[in-house]
């Protein structure tokens, strides 16, 4: 059952048979509702410009950095650089030499973060390892929660056209697999054969 579907069903048990009908009077903040920010100093301000549904969950500093963890992203600002890496990004976590978070990408990257006590890192790692921890259900990706943000802006809101279906969508994924130089016309080909999903859950 889908999202929309279980949502659905959930309202007609609350309202009964006569209830709203659908999505329309469930807003984007009650379905995806940010969780509290927990900060490791009252002064911290997050560093960058949070998406459509995304929250910050932690805030704190590094020795040499402030970190932050959202429901999106790794954020470490360090003092001439930056780094932002999707949580779905993260391969794996680890401590080392006690004090340094090792964090090794799905794309080869390597990221390290070091901490100015042992009961500290310990602590970041733990926010980690569950941010990064395989999803209990499908609607915990952030793609859900982005995309039901995104409903309730204006077209002239950034990022709106990317939940709005449509000839577009297709367009730019051909676009993209043209830029990565797949050969449409003689070796690649687009199929359609698993369109109802019963070929692989994952890709229509």
């Amino acid at each position: 059952m889908s999202l929309t579907a279980r949502v659905s069903c959930s309202m007609l048990s609350c309202f009964g048979e006569e209830g709203p009908p659908s999505l329309e009077y469930i807003q984007a903040k009650d379905l995806f509702p940010p969780k509290e920010l927990v900060k490791e100093e009252e002064n911290l301000q997050v560093p960058f410009t949070v998406l459509q549904g995304e929250g910050v969950e932690f805030l704190g500093r590094a020795t040499d950095a402030l970190i932050a963890i959202s429901n999106y992203r790794l954020h470490i600002k360090f003092k001439d650089s930056v780094i932002n890496v999707p949580l779905r990004m993260i391969d794996s976590v680890e401590s080392r030499d006690m004090f340094q978070l090792h964090i090794a990408c799905k794309d080869s990257k390597v990221v390290r973060c070091h901490f100015s006590t042992f009961k500290q890192c310990q602590e970041w790692l733990s926010r980690l390892s569950r941010a990064t921890a395989r999803p209990a259900k499908p609607e915990d990706l952030f793609a859900f929660a982005y995309h039901a943000w995104c409903l309730g802006l204006t077209e002239e809101d950034q990022h709106t056209h990317l939940c709005q279906p449509g000839e577009h969508i297709r367009c730019r994924q051909e676009a993209e697999l043209a830029r990565m130089g797949f050969d449409l016309q003689n070796v690649w080909r687009v199929s359609h054969i698993n369109s109802n999903y019963k070929l692989c859950p994952s890709y229509p």
